[in-house]
């Protein structure tokens, strides 16, 4: 039987395990398209790549904007000790973090495509 202490403290960190679990999934996707990229790639792959690089960055700075908001709605009554801003603060850290890394493998991309066109691609 569970005493009543630890049953609170794994409803606690119920919401602090769901928010890491939204931000802790970002490094995934930028893995899995490099490594089929690495052989054989044309330069409409390399464009291809660089459009859901520059889709998942436009999401993931929507996302952080979201988190921001959040954090300037809430009242200093509603969360005296800041855990939920804080928390939310890094959330919206790590997407923007996120953003600008697929921000770079966009441009890295581009630059892939545009040097086997040999020329260079209107954006």
């Amino acid at each position: 039987m569970m005493s009543r202490t630890s049953t609170y403290s794994v409803l606690a960190a119920l919401p602090l395990a769901a928010l890491l679990g939204l931000i802790g999934c970002s490094g995934v996707f930028a893995t899995q398209p490099e490594d089929l990229l690495a052989s054989n790639a044309s330069a409409d792959d390399h464009m291809a790549a660089a459009m859901l690089y520059q889709t998942k960055a436009q999401q993931l700075a929507t996302e952080a904007v979201r988190y921001e908001t959040q954090v300037s709605k809430i009242r200093l009554h509603e969360d005296p000790k800041g855990f939920r801003r804080g928390a939310l603060k890094i959330a919206g850290q790590e997407n923007r973090n996120a953003a600008k890394q697929m921000q770079e493998l966009y441009a890295a991309h581009v630059e892939k495509a545009q040097t086997m066109y040999g020329k260079k691609i209107p954006e």
